[in-house]
């Protein structure tokens, strides 16, 4: 199952989710967290140009335990690049290979998917030539809304996507994002699934200013309850099932998490879930953009 697993490493290079409560980790954590990851038998790592120094921490991990020939990086462009100049882009993703310390990008996504409506005006051809001078293997872009994936699945050039879903979110799914990537042979990347942590804060934790959500996640805890799981397993597991063709971002903040939802992820059988319970949820609440700054 681990073949499926994706480490997100937004948290190693700032602090990230709703339910972090100590921050970035310090170079000895971070180093602990990405060890374990790869010890855990997932190779794929997910970051960004944007995640702080992410790039540079996960590279100074891979260099201290050799892992650089031995891993699968995906990174994004800066959202604030000037992606219809192709000596910047190739210039910003040499850095970014200097930081991680690796000779080639597993994949280099598109951080934000309004970019695609430059795909024609020069920035496909400069994505094409990276691949071509292997500087990258796959080119993606991630997204916030189902019609642009859509969109983006018909574009020659364009391999993997990188969507939210969960449990709460069945927008891409609705939508015929995921049938519609695997008819044209392109990879999904399901990210979110614990909602930025929202699906697993406790609930006298939650916000003041998320109040909105708590409905939800008592129906949440209630489900997990009559399931006699822990809403951790529910939601994993439900990941774990649903998009079974896609593969699975996860974030931690130390490596007992890691090893934690290696092994939920990892264990358990088939569950059946009314999805209906979790119907009409606000787009206010799926998409992080949207919550009223903490």
């Amino acid at each position: 199952m681990t073949d499926r697993l994706v480490f997100g490493a937004a948290q190693l290079g700032m602090p990230y989710g709703i339910s972090n409560k100590v921050g970035k980790p310090d170079f000895s954590n971070a180093c602990e967290i990405v060890k374990t990851v790869f010890d855990q038998g997932i190779i794929r790592f997910d970051t960004a140009q944007a995640y702080g120094d992410s790039e540079e921490v996960l590279g100074r991990a891979f260099d201290r335990f050799e892992l650089n020939s031995r891993v699968k990086v995906y990174s994004k462009l800066h959202p604030e690049l000037d992606l219809r100049d192709e000596k910047k882009i190739w210039q910003s993703v040499e850095d970014s290979l200097v930081k991680l310390k690796i000779g080639r990008l597993e994949g280099l996504l598109l951080h934000h998917e309004d970019k695609i409506r430059l795909w024609n005006e020069g920035l496909g051809d400069a994505l094409r030539g990276l691949v071509v001078k292997d500087k990258v293997k796959f080119i993606g872009a991630s997204f916030y809304s189902p019609q642009k994936a859509l969109e983006a699945l018909d574009i020659d050039g364009i391999d993997i996507i990188q969507v939210p879903a969960n449990i709460f979110d069945q927008r891409f799914e609705n939508a015929g994002v995921f049938k519609k990537a695997q008819e044209n042979g392109k990879k999904v990347f399901v990210r979110s699934i614990f909602l930025q942590g929202l699906l697993l804060i406790p609930l006298d934790c939650l916000p003041a200013s998320m109040q909105e959500v708590l409905p939800y996640l008592i129906r949440l805890e209630q489900m997990a309850s009559s399931m006699k799981l822990s809403r951790q397993e529910l939601v994993l597991g439900y990941a774990r099932q649903k998009w079974f063709g896609s593969l699975v971002l996860f974030g931690a903040e130390n490596k007992t998490q890691v090893m934690d939802n290696v092994r939920v992820f990892s264990s358990g059988g088939a569950m059946k879930i009314d999805e209906s319970v979790f119907e009409g949820i606000p787009e206010s609440i799926l998409n992080p953009a949207l919550w009223p700054k903490l």
